[in-house]
């Protein structure tokens, strides 16, 4: 299984905004969801819806009203929300362009100064998207994908009254290369999706979408031919051609020469397709190799012989899709749906992919800006949703396992009370208040002990400098510190002077220290003539 980090560990549904992929052509609805289970990637919700003749025609909306009632009972049916669809070919025009770089400036406003050159719209009449292909220092080579926006309103508009939301509308040409080709392969390759009333051709280089078109021929000319050679009607044509396939191939001398003419027409227009892509190369910068094989998909691709017949008038090699090449590697897990079926669910496919692999492989959706920017509020409006949830469940699970831990430690408290009520009661002449002010003075004092300040006022030696230039005569019974509420360290001296000239002659030298800031002696000390009392404050630097 080709999985990444996170289909193993896959967001939940409702932040990854599950989606149906809904596959529109003029005659039908294919639509699937792909979803990631333990077992590996599932196809589920898989159908097809016929839609009556008159309501699309060459890919545009004929009877609107018929459409969204098709729809509405397929979302009902289904259950859906969210879609990725395919719009159809013939209304949608991819090109490349080579553009200079050109710093500061927005590709997109380059893109549509050149777009009018490339297909028949105006630029106010399109809605595109983009991917780079290839860049330098002098080039950005890029995959542009238009469309007209009469088109694309007329498709949302549709979808909307139906109750879907559109995460992304995408041409089938991109959502079936998504599917078939294998992630990351280097070279070109050419796919043909043969379906019904039409088939596709396109040409993948890199893993991007450089050029396709579409063929007015299909499995309906096959049909129309067997109906007029065996003389049948319609239906029983429609049969007979069914039942001419891989698995059966009894009347093949019978079908498939009546078959062959419409072949070989499809055979001369996939040559033209093929001759283009090599006499074109290094177009607009592009250098792009040889085809190195045809990969044939499509409602009517089943039927056999045709991949051989082209295979060999055509000398390149013809195989058929395997629309699970990015998805499982047939080893650990086997698709429930029948190749045959398979083929006609390429587009369906690539589009589930969309939501699983698109960091590996462009997206170009040419979804108009302001629903883009609707589906964004969305996508945060329901992650903010889902990460209140998630702190919601931590905050339910945190009180239901603290809350053991809660009573614990209340016990805990209430037994510590209750044996210093004890003691107290043992010792009533112990004043908790007086240790608990002793407690406070111990804690102060380590504080400013423990202070940068402190430390280094004392590594200046303030014990030895005030011993030292103690005059005869002065006697210290105590030197206190503290520190005053604007952050200044004061030295308190406490002691006894004989006379005043002596504690006058300390003052002196007290003050001659050019690391004191302040030194202070109340003039009241002074009223004494011998053996004054005296507190000096010094402000210390």
């Amino acid at each position: 299984m080709k999985q990444s980090i996170r289909n193993y560990f896959p967001a939940p549904a409702y932040l990854n905004m599950d989606s149906c992929a809904l596959d529109v052509s003029d005659e039908s609805i294919k639509y699937g969801q792909l979803s990631f289970t333990s077992s590996g990637f599932k196809l589920t919700k898989v159908g097809k819806l016929k839609i009556p003749k008159g309501i699309l025609s060459s890919g545009k909306i004929k009877d609107s009203k018929k459409l969204v009632d098709i729809l509405k009972d397929l979302r009902i049916k289904e259950n859906l929300n969210f879609v990725r669809v395919s719009l159809p070919e013939e209304q949608i025009y991819i090109f490349v362009l080579s553009l200079p770089q050109l710093k500061g400036q927005d590709l997109r406003e380059i893109i549509l100064l050149q777009i009018e050159e490339h297909i028949p719209l105006k630029a106010t009449e399109v809605i595109f998207d983009y991917d780079t292909i290839q860049e330098n220092d002098k080039t950005t080579i890029v995959e542009v994908t238009a469309i007209s926006v009469e088109v694309v309103e007329s498709y949302l508009s549709v979808f909307n009254q139906a109750g879907l939301f559109p995460l992304s509308f995408e041409s089938e040409a991109q959502a079936i290369n998504r599917a078939v080709v294998p992630r990351n392969e280097i070279g070109s390759v050419m796919i043909v999706d043969f379906g019904y009333v039409s088939t596709g051709i396109s040409f993948s280089y890199n893993g991007n979408i450089l050029f396709s078109t579409t063929l007015d021929i299909g499995g309906f000319n096959l049909t129309q031919m067997l109906a007029k050679n065996f003389s049948l009607s319609f239906e029983e044509a429609e049969k007979m051609k069914r039942s001419y396939s891989f698995d059966n191939t009894l009347n093949a001398k019978e079908i498939f020469p009546v078959l062959l003419n419409g072949i070989s027409v499809l055979h001369d227009e996939l040559n033209k397709q093929y001759i283009y892509w090599k006499t074109h190369n290094k177009e607009n910068g592009l250098a792009h190799q040889d085809i190195n094989r045809i990969i044939f998909c499509g409602g009517n691709a089943n039927l056999a012989g045709i991949a051989d017949y082209l295979e060999a008038s055509m000398k390149i090699k013809v195989e058929y899709a395997n629309v699970w090449v990015n998805i499982s590697d047939m080893k650990s897990s086997v698709p429930e749906m029948p190749f045959e079926k398979s083929l006609g669910y390429a587009t369906v496919i690539g589009l589930g992919l969309n939501g699983f692999f698109s960091e590996s492989q462009s997206v170009v959706n040419v979804l108009p800006p302001a629903e883009k920017k609707i589906l964004r509020q969305k996508y945060w409006t329901r992650l903010i949703t889902v990460f209140l949830v998630f702190l919601s469940a931590i905050e339910i699970l945190s009180i239901i396992l603290l809350t053991p831990a809660y009573f614990l430690s209340s016990n805990k408290v209430k037994l510590a009370e209750n044996k210093l009520q004890s003691f107290d009661l043992l010792n009533p002449k112990i004043s908790v208040t007086n240790i608990n002010h002793s407690i406070n003075n111990i804690n102060n004092k380590l504080l400013l002990l423990s202070s940068k300040n402190l430390n280094q006022q004392i590594s200046k030696n303030i014990f030895g400098w005030l011993l030292q230039n103690k005059p005869n005569g002065v006697f210290y019974s105590q030197i206190l510190y503290n520190k005053r509420t604007d952050g200044s360290l004061v030295v308190e001296l406490h002691g006894i002077a004989k006379s005043r000239d002596i504690l006058l002659s300390l003052k002196t030298t007290l003050d001659s220290n050019p690391n004191y800031n302040k030194v202070e002696l109340p003039i009241s000390d002074y009223l004494k003539k011998t053996n004054l009392n005296f507190i000096i404050s010094i402000t210390l630097k």
